[in-house]
């Protein structure tokens, strides 16, 4: 029975949510493996967590800090997708100051859910450290014991950031850098037409077909291509000049330059038309969707198959399709030792029916992204280098303009410890390269802990 007398002992409800929030905290370590050790006196934070071998029961020293913010009622902000905390100041330069890796963990007790932040992580942004305003994202920043293996990766065995050291070894370094030949001359002539749509359109209209590699400038057109053997025939008013293109690269003239780049953009675009689209918005290729919507797969320099186009179905409706997941490149033209590069940056492109862009095209970029490591993006731009070089069997054959030539490697007589990244260190990186594109919600092997025999 409880006493109704007003001098009786209490706790109150904020308190007793707080020990909810950190009972929880300590239920959901468990649950990952870990050890946790709670504070009895907290002046900003409320416990740690110490890693260990979940198999073994092996502990290495490593722990990570702590500090809970349970709520009854709705974090600020909070909808189905996020929150957002405002963390005071002093509580900021106290986490900061902390040379092992901090947690802010926010939780509603009473449904069992919780969400983390890497402090410093977050507040290393000197503009987000000025607002003291921590951003939740419901979906990725999941506390459970799912989040076990990205502890794993916040610290080293001394319980701090971990940069790994190059060691005297010789190494080739293979680059994003895809040598590039340019054609040596550039063709030029007048017009009586002044925008690209209208280029576009008279080709059209005369050729039944039109090619976008070429750029105007006042009442002239340039492209790399003599223009009568074209499409773009009907275009010009008179017949073309040749300019060498070393003009435009060796006068100096940082608009010839750009307007060179701007060509060789273009004319990038034109080569890959009969397998990709361009999307303008985000300003990158992807693969096309295949007309019957089944999967496409191409061959990287390996031999091995990746895909390029792959619908995925919905679990509740096999015959309907949830988006589908077409493999993408950004890219930037670079002058370099006297040479042309394509720096290639490879991405992916969401739709939800192979040609409209997917309603969730932003939350599907955002979780491929966390989810690939460099063996898969490394294998990704060695499949693009391979299919613009026109590699035997990567697909059919394709008259270029340009001619694309390999990746460009470098020599180091230091290298990297490739098992002190986030990869596994049972895999070889040829193993991880050579797998299809990954499904954006299946499980990447990080950095462990602990290597346990498989």
């Amino acid at each position: 029975m409880f006493s109704a007398r007003g001098d009786v002992k209490k706790i109150d409800k904020s308190a007793h949510i707080g020990d909810s929030g950190i009972a929880l905290i300590h239920q959901l370590v468990n649950k990952m493996g870990f050890v946790w050790h709670e504070r009895k006196l907290d002046a900003g934070i409320d416990g740690q967590i110490e890693l260990r071998n979940p198999v073994t029961g092996e502990v290495a020293n490593r722990s990570i800090l702590v500090q809970s913010k349970a709520r009854e009622r709705p974090f600020a902000g909070e909808n189905d997708r996020g929150f957002h905390y405002l963390c005071d100041a002093a509580d900021v330069d106290y986490w900061m100051s902390a040379d092992v890796p901090v947690l802010l963990v926010c939780s509603h007790p009473q449904t069992g859910e919780a969400w983390w932040m890497h402090v410093q992580g977050w507040f290393s942004d000197p503009s987000r450290r000025a607002s003291g305003r921590i951003d939740f994202d419901k979906l990725t920043q999941r506390f459970d014991a799912e989040a076990g293996h990205r502890l794993l990766s916040l610290a080293d065995p001394h319980g701090r950031a971990h940069a790994p050291a190059s060691i005297p070894r010789p190494e080739t370094l293979t680059s994003n850098l895809l040598s590039i030949e340019v054609p040596d001359i550039i063709y030029c002539a007048t017009t009586d037409l002044r925008l690209s749509r209208e280029v576009m359109a008279r080709q059209a209209e005369t050729a039944g077909e039109a090619r976008g590699d070429f750029i105007l400038r006042g009442d002239k057109i340039y492209t790399f291509r003599p223009p009568e053997s074209t499409s773009l025939a009907a275009v010009p008013t008179g017949p073309a000049d040749v300019i060498p293109t070393d003009e435009w690269t060796n006068g100096g003239d940082p608009v010839w330059e750009r307007a060179l780049t701007q060509l060789l953009n273009f004319t990038l675009r034109h080569d890959v038309r009969a397998d990709c689209n361009w999307h303008g918005g985000r300003e990158v290729l992807y693969f096309r969707a295949t007309e019957d919507m089944s999967s496409r797969s191409i061959r990287s320099s390996t031999g091995r198959t990746r895909l390029v186009f792959n619908p995925k179905y919905k679990k509740a409706a096999p015959d309907e399709i949830s988006y589908c997941q077409h493999a993408a490149l950004e890219w930037q033209f670079i002058a370099m030792d006297g040479a042309w590069h394509c720096a290639l940056t490879p991405t992916y492109h969401y739709t939800r029916d192979g040609h409209r862009d997917s309603l969730f095209l932003s939350d599907l970029l955002a979780g491929i992204k966390r989810l690939d490591r460099n063996p898969a993006v490394y294998g990704q731009t060695r499949m693009w280098a391979a299919y613009l070089h026109d590699d035997d069997n990567v697909l059919d054959p394709r008259d270029t303009v340009l001619g694309y030539g390999t990746l460009r490697t470098f020599e180091s007589d230091r290298g990297i410890d490739d098992t002190a990244w986030l990869a596994d260190p049972r895999k070889t990186a040829d193993a991880d390269d050579d797998h299809d594109v990954p499904d954006t919600h299946s499980n990447q092997d990080e950095l462990t802990l602990f290597e346990v025999e498989p």
